[in-house]
């Protein structure tokens, strides 16, 4: 059971976004990297952004950047506070504006269903025709990387929760495993900020609401309540980036680690596809234990920290079931 009745809702919203910016600006220095080159790479381990190696793949980002998977929960951050609600067609049009203009490291998924000729009339459409294309097969983890914001959107309606992350997972990412551990991610995140503080409870409660979506959900949990990380095999060869990796790596480390730092490094330290894996733990983490939870170093060494806050803000600002009224209350 977690004790962190004193971390206010605010404070836990806020370790939310900035728990997957800093999971995956942190998690870009493992990215694609095996356990055993995460060794050779950094003897000392990996905790502060200015120890990232920077070779061919990690120099195209500054030190303490985020990569794409905070730049499309940003996508759909922006849409919420623009539009005041879910509409996926904004969402879609957001996404697509940044892949066109040169969004880094956009994977292969999401470039297929931008690049339909249907995509901003009908992206849903799209994306589900882009994975029957391809045998209905691909269940990649673009879509999990960027849904943790839709945890925190309207999260004292669990129903609504739910919803939400389906219809924004389906804007590219149309298998049943996608859509499930969207909204398995979202709504552990939501149950934290409606006042769960047990891990082992969110973490049920998630995998009931998503079992039906398909039955390798429920394996991958199981490797996510083995207190051994290594049973989850981030980095195994030709599926690092699968969704239900990635869903594992976040409720491994809520579930396991006593701190935020210490299960974001669990994670990192995996390898693979380790900014996504950093970034789900992260958001989760962020959730858990709060902004304050959150190194102090990470979070000021984030490049655009500033464009960060600047969101933050206006979010908390709002009346959407978080305003100041009702977290002065809760912390009163």
């Amino acid at each position: 059971m977690d004790e962190g009745n004193d971390i206010s809702l605010e404070d836990r919203i806020r370790g939310v976004i900035y728990g997957q910016a800093v999971g995956d600006a942190l998690g870009l220095g493992t990215e694609f990297l095996s356990r055993e080159q995460v060794r050779s790479y950094y003897p000392q381990g990996l905790s502060r952004y200015c120890q990232i190696v920077r070779d061919g793949h990690r120099v195209r980002w500054p030190a303490g950047a985020w990569t794409d998977d905070t730049d499309q929960m940003l996508c759909i951050l922006d849409s919420l506070l623009q539009k005041g609600q879910v509409d996926t067609l904004d969402i879609a049009r957001r996404i697509h504006d940044w892949v066109r203009g040169g969004g880094t490291g956009v994977g292969e998924t999401v470039m297929a269903a931008v690049s339909h000729p249907r995509f901003l009339e009908d992206p849903q459409l799209a994306s589900r025709e882009v994975w029957e294309k391809g045998g209905r097969d691909a269940a990649a983890n673009g879509a999990l990387m960027r849904s943790s914001i839709l945890g925190v959107w309207e999260f004292r309606d669990r129903d609504a929760v739910a919803c939400n992350a389906a219809e924004v997972c389906r804007i590219t990412h149309h298998d049943p495993r996608c859509v499930g551990s969207c909204v398995a991610l979202c709504l552990a995140i939501s149950s934290f900020l409606g006042g769960e503080r047990d891990p082992s409870a969110a973490a049920d409660g998630a995998l009931r609401a998503v079992s039906s979506y398909d039955p390798r959900i429920a394996d991958h949990f199981e490797l996510a309540y083995s207190p051994d990380i290594g049973n989850l095999a981030l980095d195994e060869p030709y599926r690092i980036g699968y969704t239900l990796k990635a869903l594992g790596a976040g409720f491994w480390a809520v579930l396991h680690a006593g701190s935020f730092e210490e299960g974001l490094a669990a994670v990192i330290h995996q390898g693979g596809v380790a900014d996504t894996n950093g970034a789900v733990a992260g958001s989760l983490l962020g959730a858990r234990f709060g902004f304050t939870g959150i190194p102090s170093h990470l979070v000021e060494g984030l490049h655009r920290r500033s464009e960060l806050e600047t969101r933050v803000e206006e979010l908390l600002s709002r009346s959407s079931g978080w305003g100041r009224k009702e977290r002065q209350g809760l912390e009163n």
